[in-house]
């Protein structure tokens, strides 16, 4: 009596071909990081409109001299880094900070974004700013340029507010 090793084509316990469960698997690979990338790519977009949006409103307050609108923008524990180096850190420091500027200047700032992103509660804003700053008491004008960083944290409420703020730049011409 012969009795064959290879096994049915169909065996009660497996009703699946190998061949179809080959092809299951392959798909999952395939499909399933594909789904994630869609799942997290949409909560990041948005999170990118809304800090692209934070940026365009602290400038409109900066324009328009909205104090207290533009400190909301801010942890209490921010630290504003100069571009003399002078470090201006927590939420008193920035008041008066914003208070002299707005005291002091008329500002047609232009901020040109090239590096947006989050990782995490983290995220930053990187790129260019143009200013022509108006001098108040004289009528002077002040032209500057160079680059900026923005550092941003989630806060427990979901909203971001920036805790790093760096400019760096050219001096005006005659200092």
């Amino acid at each position: 009596m012969r009795v064959s090793h290879t096994p049915p084509d169909k065996s009660p316990r497996y009703p699946y071909s190998r061949h179809a469960v080959i092809a299951m698997l392959a798909f999952t690979i395939v499909l399933v990081p594909a789904l994630f990338r869609t799942a997290v790519a949409a909560p990041q977009a948005s999170t990118l409109v809304t800090l692209a949006k934070i940026r365009e409103a602290w400038v409109h307050d900066l324009r328009t001299k909205q104090l207290e609108p533009i400190l909301k923008f801010y942890a209490p524990d921010a630290v504003f880094l100069q571009p003399t180096g002078e470090r201006i850190a927590g939420s008193a420091a920035l008041r008066t900070l914003f208070q002299t500027i707005m005291a002091t200047f008329n500002s047609d700032l232009t901020l040109h974004s090239q590096n947006l992103e989050t990782s995490g509660d983290l995220a930053y804003d990187s790129g260019e700013f143009q200013e022509t700053i108006t001098v108040i008491a004289t009528g002077a004008k002040i032209t500057s340029k160079g680059s900026y960083i923005i550092i941003y944290r989630r806060q427990p409420n979901g909203s971001w507010q920036i805790v790093q703020h760096v400019w760096t730049g050219t001096a005006p011409p005659g200092t």
